[in-house]
């Protein structure tokens, strides 16, 4: 199924006629993006969705627990006249038997009086088909079944509520039961319940009846009491999530004036202080290497030279004084050849090689002194030279490494100083989040009172509807066994013990796909992809298990308020697969409260998955430029829903509030 286009003619803050493209160009941008703030119509493009198919069957969030009629009625525009009325248009596309069939689903509507009219059209290939019309309420199940619509339609709140997990037993419970077609189960054991329940009343004797009556009316009464304390829950969350939300903006608007700044500046003076004090001990370090013999590498040739000219003067000097012993050396060695009588010839020509040698030594001696320095001394220059100079080398680059470090921190600290606002500036903003915050904390108190009051009022039913079988029970032993009502009864009895039993048998033949499905979805989502390794779904509470790497069981507050998020995205991208079913998926507000990566990875792992076509709703905030510099490639239309305060209306403009990038 392709969701081709939406028409909206009056609905909602949309005045006059608004149309929107929704066929993606190609499959690798299967994504349309409707971008608006909030209260700029987000919520009505989702809804209408709902109401064009399902008409008084949506589940829709604006209804509220409103009749069908009272609803359409605040649909209609304000500014027209609702006589005027409104329509919603929803054209599709499916291949049936190989072919392509074109729908287009039109539901108008307008008020008269105390009566609203609503007018319902089918067209099939630019035909009205009448047959169809008529029937569209069981037909539309074979395009988009309600019992599994609530995994491909759904917005932020579904997420959130799923994220907390004691809440996702009864979407699980419905949306597995859908899927396997359980649901005709339910209703056949409902139906025999009420079969049960009549056979025995007519079983009773005249003097039960009386009796029965009163119970019965105890059922009804619990019913009322439940239904009225359900409302009222439903109405303490939507307070709670509103001054949640009011909380939440005069919080980011704090951090934006600096807020947490000014929480933080006792630290950051002291860092202050810290860096300035370890900036001087460096400056005096490097001080101490100039004071010393680090100014030498500035010369380090010239010193080589130096040490060059040294060590030759001391070699001559060397020579020169090895010259005049060997002169006493060799004359001592000449008279004593001539004392010994030896042949003139042979001496003399040894007094003449001598002499030759000593002469060659007074040559290489023959330098004129210019350093004079000490063999000490020119031991020092070479050490120094060779080592000495190099190490200090080292410490001065560490130490100045270490001063432009601190220079660079201390930067930092004085410039974030400097954007600590005045206390007295962000005071009212401080009281404004202290007085969100005590309305939150009530309104969160009054919704758990709520819930509260809805599980009691449900244990009421409970037992009014037990007492009432009681005495239905009591009131039929009288009657024989052979009686016709009598078998009834007992094998209607059994049949739904049956059921019920099939139901089990059948939920846990299928869960191990469909535990698959969705194990394999989040960790695709989630950053750290081996935290949950292992998920089971109860087939008789459908609580939720998850088992880490180990084998050890994750509770669901180990997990972060992102990470439960993105296992209730995961339970509904898996459970969509499951179905089988090749349907739009159309998110309203998805990323919540959802980090920078997590969000990342539902822009790159899921939306341009999770179906051959995805819409979503968005403000600017969750969809913000630098997603959807991430996301754009894979977006096929975008629109931006523009509210115009002073008109009192909403208009749909193409492109979304960030320029796109450079592909």
């Amino acid at each position: 199924m392709i969701l081709d286009e939406l028409v909206l003619h009056n609905v909602g803050v949309f005045r006059g006629r608004h149309q929107f493209t929704l066929t993606p160009p190609n499959p690798r941008q299967p994504i349309v993006v409707i971008g608006a703030l909030n209260g700029g119509g987000k919520t009505t493009v989702l809804d209408s969705l709902h109401l064009a198919l399902f008409g008084s069957l949506a589940r829709t969030a604006g209804r509220r627990g409103s009749s069908y009629q009272a609803y359409l009625r605040r649909l209609i525009h304000h500014g027209v006249p609702d006589s005027e009325g409104a329509a919603i248009e929803l054209a599709f596309h499916v291949y049936q038997e190989g072919e392509r069939r074109n729908y287009r689903v039109t539901r108008s509507w307008a008020s008269s009086g105390s009566n609203v009219r609503e007018r319902l059209d089918v067209l099939v290939d630019g035909r009205l088909d009448r047959a169809l019309t008529d029937r569209w309420a069981e037909q539309v199940e074979a395009f988009v079944p309600r019992g599994v619509a609530e995994l491909f339609f759904f917005d932020g709140e579904k997420i959130e509520t799923l994220a907390e997990l004691d809440n996702a037993r009864d979407m699980l419970k419905t949306a597995i039961g859908a899927l396997l077609g359980l649901d005709l189960v339910d209703r056949l054991a409902t139906d025999l319940a009420v079969i049960e329940r009549n056979k025995r009343t007519k079983l009773a004797p005249p003097a039960a009846h009386k009796q029965l009556e009163e119970a019965n009316q105890r059922v009804r009464d619990a019913r009322t009491v439940a239904t009225t304390a359900k409302q009222e829950a439903a109405r303490s969350r939507t307070i709670a999530e509103r001054a949640e939300h009011k909380l939440r903006q005069l919080e980011d608007q704090l951090r934006l004036e600096g807020s947490d700044l000014l929480d933080r500046q006792r630290t950051l003076e002291d860092e202050q202080r810290r860096l300035a004090k370890a900036l001087q001990a460096s400056d005096t370090r490097l001080l101490d290497l100039a004071n010393g013999a680090a100014p030498l590498q500035l010369v380090h040739k010239q010193l080589a030279d130096v040490l060059d000219v040294a060590e030759r003067e001391l070699a001559a000097d060397e020579q020169g004084q090895v010259a005049e012993v060997l002169a006493r050396r060799d004359e001592d060695i000449i008279g004593h050849l001539r004392a010994r009588r030896v042949k003139k010839q042979t001496v003399d020509d040894l007094e003449a090689f001598l002499a030759q040698e000593r002469q060659e030594r007074l040559a290489l001696a023959g330098i004129e002194p210019v350093i004079e320095l000490s063999a000490e001394d020119t031991s020092r220059l070479r050490s120094l030279l060779d080592h000495d100079l190099d190490l200090l080398a080292e410490q001065v680059v560490a130490a100045i490494e270490e001063r432009d470090s601190l220079t660079r921190q201390l930067d930092d600290v004085v410039h974030t100083l400097a954007a600590v606002p005045d206390s007295r500036a962000v005071e009212k903003l401080a009281a404004q989040r202290e007085e969100a915050l005590s309305t939150w904390t009530a309104a969160r108190s009054a919704s758990v009172q709520a819930d509260g009051q809805v599980a009691d009022a449900d244990v009421r039913v409970i037992d009014a509807q037990r007492e009432m079988e009681r005495l239905l029970r009591s009131a039929t032993e009288e009657v024989a066994e052979n009686d016709d009502a009598q078998r009834i009864i007992q094998h209607s009895e059994r049949v739904r013990d049956t059921l019920a039993k099939l139901r089990v048998e059948a939920t846990r033949r299928n869960l191990h796909r469909i535990e698959t499905l969705v194990i394999e979805a989040l960790q695709r989502l989630l950053r750290k992809e081996r935290l949950v390794t292992e998920l089971r779904i109860n087939p008789e509470s459908f609580t939720l298990e998850l088992r880490g790497r180990t084998g050890n069981v994750i509770l669901p507050q180990q997990l972060s308020a992102g990470e439960r998020q993105l296992l209730a995205v995961s339970l509904l991208w898996g459970l969509a697969q499951a179905s089988g079913r090749p349907l739009p998926v159309v998110i309203d507000t998805p990323l919540g409260r959802l980090d920078g990566v997590h969000r990342s990875h539902l822009m790159s792992r899921y939306f341009p998955q999770a179906s051959h076509q995805v819409i979503l709703l968005s403000t600017d905030q969750e969809i913000d430029r630098e997603a959807w510099n991430e996301l754009n490639p894979h977006v096929g239309h975008a629109y931006r829903l523009d509210f115009d305060a002073d008109a009192g209306h909403t208009t749909a403009e193409p492109g979304y509030f960030w320029p796109e990038p450079t592909r």
